[in-house]
């Protein structure tokens, strides 16, 4: 009865991996239509950098009010943060069209410059969850993360 679980359990695992060309296009194309809703967005990187508040703009000059200081410190924080997310998110969304794609053909079969982009979101990812577990005191270093074995 084990023996028969385990091979059904295999099989299972084995029509999970399973490609299917014509539902990984349509998700690819719904990452596709995500990163260009993102990046015509506001919440754009870029955008979210373009038109940034100044500090005089809270009042108090002369850093004379400690609140508007404060609550400078805390928007260009705020604000920081925001543009770095949104970047991830592109990056996450660029790394899973990209995976669709070696999916189907393996990365052995794709351009060295994709490669490379994937190895690079790859590494910002990393730094950025690095980053956050430094800020926030997590621990918990994973073997494969940043060890280069992706690249």
């Amino acid at each position: 009865m084990l023996a028969a679980m385990e091979g059904m359990a295999s099989g299972m695992r084995t029509q999970a991996v399973k490609y299917s060309a014509d539902s990984m296009q349509k998700f690819k194309q719904g990452v596709d239509e995500l990163i260009t809703q993102l990046k015509g967005s506001d919440a754009s990187p870029g955008k979210l950098k373009a038109d940034p508040v100044t500090r005089t703009q809270f009042g108090g000059g002369g850093a004379a009010w400690a609140e508007a200081q404060s609550a400078y410190a805390a928007y260009d924080e705020v604000l920081g943060k925001l543009v770095e997310l949104s970047g991830l998110l592109n990056d996450c969304l660029e790394g899973l069209g990209i995976a669709v794609v070696a999916s189907k053909n393996g990365m052995e079969e794709m351009d060295d410059d994709i490669k490379r982009k994937m190895i690079q979101i790859h590494q910002r990812t990393y730094d950025a969850k690095e980053k956050a577990d430094k800020e926030t005191g997590a621990g918990g270093n994973d073997a494969a993360e940043g060890d280069g074995s992706f690249k």
